[in-house]
């Protein structure tokens, strides 16, 4: 007869039954430390997900703006001084290719100033640095005739460090304010138009006395994810400036095309 175990000798766990246990409660760790890890994964990619979306929209909304713009001029009878339109190919081919610039131009907009009765012909505008630009085309005080205005105002698109920035002169080297950030390139074709209303062709690099007939312009621009989202070795594959790409150092990228009229500069003598 097997002697019953009172309340003070009860078995303990065996070894095996140890080894058991720990195996399962590593299984459920491991699995609750992959849906901690891909949760966490997921909520990063969906964040630069949604900052390269803001980049791509406030870029685009801050091109389309001046480009719709550009040609503006106080006096319809006078031209401007400088070319609305104006930018230098970054050169090569492909989607490593050097970012281009894009320079837009036009007169102050009018607004009504303390004169009496207001001056019709007098612009005052602030340029993309926040600095006020008001005209110098003031009517000749002997003949009336108003003059060509020489202060314009002038936007310089550049990409630089991953931002896309605004310069109010285009010829500095340095400097601007920052439009967007997470830009990685900017490539700009032109759309020549024929006086009318119809495009003859788009290209990459007009030659100088075609910028006055640029009566389009595409803006393609590579925007990239902040933060590393993708495996090392894997990459991502997308189009830029006409050629496939592959990305290689995890970060996520985003192409965004947008084709604006430069209404100003649809007809002209």
């Amino acid at each position: 007869m097997t002697p019953r175990l009172g309340l003070g000798g009860q078995r303990g766990l065996g070894l095996v039954e140890v080894l058991v246990a720990m195996a399962l409660g590593l299984v459920i760790l491991g699995a609750v430390g992959y849906l901690f890890v891909g949760s966490r994964e997921m909520n990063r990619t969906q964040s630069d997900q949604a900052r390269m979306q803001e980049s791509a929209r406030n870029a685009m909304d801050v091109l389309g703006k001046a480009l719709r713009q550009a040609g503006y001029k106080l006096n319809v009878d006078q031209p401007l001084v400088d070319d609305a339109i104006g930018g230098v190919d970054g050169g090569g081919s492909g989607a490593a290719a050097p970012a281009d610039s894009l320079v837009v131009r036009h007169d102050p907009a009018w607004v009504p100033d303390t004169a009496v009765p207001p001056n019709p012909l007098l612009g005052r505008e602030s340029n993309c640095e926040g600095v006020t630009v008001v005209s110098d085309n003031l009517p000749d005080a002997v003949t009336g005739a108003p003059p060509v205005n020489v202060n314009m105002v002038e936007y310089g698109f550049v990409v630089e460090g991953g931002k896309l920035l605004c310069r109010a002169d285009p010829a500095a080297a340095a400097g601007g304010v920052v439009v967007a950030d997470n830009v990685e390139n900017m490539q700009v074709t032109y759309g020549i138009g024929n006086g009318g209303e119809a495009i003859l062709r788009y290209t990459d690099a007009p030659q100088p006395h075609e910028f006055a007939r640029v009566a389009a312009v595409r803006v393609s621009l590579l925007i990239r994810g902040p933060s590393p989202n993708i495996v090392t070795g894997t990459g991502q594959a997308y189009t830029f400036n006409g050629a496939s790409a592959t990305s290689s150092d995890g970060h996520l990228r985003r192409v965004v095309t947008s084709t604006f009229t430069v209404r100003n500069q649809t007809r002209w003598k």
